[in-house]
């Protein structure tokens, strides 16, 4: 072949690779809404090796953010005990907030929370049908000595029975995400069916802190007069002793061990710490102490992204007038960066909505907050516009871009085995 025609291949070829490669990048620009292979879940092992403790699974998380801070066998089944008693809480204060109850409602004293009352090693308040107690003194019965017989007493009032307040739990269960726990009653004697494990226990406790905060009114008391003359101390020993310490709950049996979720605030920073199965109320106690002190030593918060300003990623919708969506969080983003570490923040989207029409203000995906490839925090992502279906003009000149895409691949694969050939 001449050396004027083997050019004129050449050039061609340039040419048609330079225009080829014009059109593979359309589909490149923007990064994939996706969570990579590469990053471990939010339930991952975290940091556990700053902080040593006994107990076989615990977590600890800012409440604010709920960013995780250390984690350790988060998913591990473990036996509930009176940890249960937080969700029993929540089923009696969501009635509070609905307008079924009020904290001054009578709960009265049904014959099976009587026969608890009078079952020997348990912890009781003593209950009998002749008293009439308002939901908050049970309440604090719960919180401050742990009664059982005060669960089963708010559970037969609301559901009837102890099997159909259990629904109750188990529904409200999987409305929070709580995919480990499954619920046989309401005080958290003990079933081989009842489970729960550290993480499902710590979202069950920001949400309680979050939305009926009373609670910690009760929790944070050193004691009550379960009767006259008859003091019972609060389980939780770290009250007083702790700084900022008010919460959240205890909980033993001889199959669960020893639980706490525990809660502590300094400034606008809240902590919550879950630690299950340890060997001993001053074991359990110890390892919060430890978590918390770790969490509020090492850690400070740093804004990330503001509220409502757009994200550089943008997410995929197909079939939209506009294929590409603007997102952002609805409230400033906090991260807490460990002090002295030098740490990698970065996030990835996981969308809710892939096809259109998207509303204004509609939740369309997830934000993962990535540090050191480790998924610590979730946020809502909204879209900053409406973005509605794509007209029939919009969709045939896609197609006749994506067909013109797919013709240049080939041409450029074509050229390229020619240049191959002559070069």
């Amino acid at each position: 072949m001449g050396t004027v025609k083997r050019s004129l291949i050449i050039g061609a070829a340039v040419i048609v690779l330079l225009s080829g490669a014009v059109v593979a990048l359309a589909d490149t620009g923007t990064e994939k809404s996706v969570v990579t292979p590469s990053e471990q879940p939010i339930t991952a092992n975290e940091n556990t090796n700053a902080v040593s403790i006994t107990a076989p699974a615990a977590v600890l998380i800012d409440a604010n953010t709920g960013q995780v801070l250390y984690a350790k066998n988060v998913l591990q089944k473990h036996y509930p005990a009176s940890l249960t008693k937080l969700m029993t809480s929540v089923i009696a204060l969501d009635l509070v907030k609905r307008g079924q109850l009020t904290l001054q409602s009578i709960i009265p004293v049904s014959q099976s929370a009587y026969k608890v009352a009078q079952t020997p090693g348990l912890s009781v308040a003593y209950l009998n049908p002749a008293e009439h107690i308002t939901l908050a003194r049970m309440l604090q019965y719960m919180f401050i000595v742990s009664a059982d017989d005060a669960a089963v007493a708010v559970a037969d009032s609301i559901a009837g029975s102890q099997k159909e307040f259990a629904k109750l739990m188990n529904e409200k269960a999987q409305a929070l995400g709580l995919t480990g726990t499954h619920y046989t009653n309401a005080s958290g004697l003990q079933n081989r069916d009842m489970y729960t494990n550290a993480w499902d226990v710590a979202i069950l406790s920001r949400y309680l802190i979050k939305n009926d905060p009373i609670v910690l009114k009760y929790a944070s008391e050193p004691g009550m007069y379960i009767h006259p003359g008859q003091y019972g101390p609060n389980y939780d020993q770290l009250l007083g002793q702790f700084n900022g310490l008010d919460g959240l709950k205890t909980g033993s049996t001889n199959e669960a061990g020893y639980c706490f979720s525990g809660t502590a605030i300094r400034g606008k920073t809240r902590l919550i710490s879950v630690v299950l199965d340890t060997n001993s109320f001053s074991d359990v106690f110890q390892d919060t102490a430890s978590l918390l002190g770790y969490g509020f030593s090492q850690f400070s918060s740093k804004l990330f992204q503001s509220a409502g300003q757009p994200l550089t990623t943008q997410l995929q919708v197909v079939d939209a007038a506009n294929s590409e969506l603007s997102v952002a969080p609805k409230k400033d983003v906090y991260v807490d960066v460990q002090k002295g570490s030098k740490q990698t923040i970065s996030y990835t989207m996981t969308p809710d909505v892939l096809s259109a029409p998207i509303v204004v203000g509609q939740k369309v995906a997830t934000e993962n907050i990535v540090i050191n490839d480790h998924i610590v925090q979730q946020v809502p992502l909204y879209a900053l516009k409406s973005d509605p279906k794509a007209d029939l003009i919009q969709k045939l000149w896609r197609t006749v871009v994506a067909s013109a895409h797919q013709g240049a691949r080939h041409i450029v694969k074509w050229v390229g085995s020619k240049v191959r050939k002559y070069v």
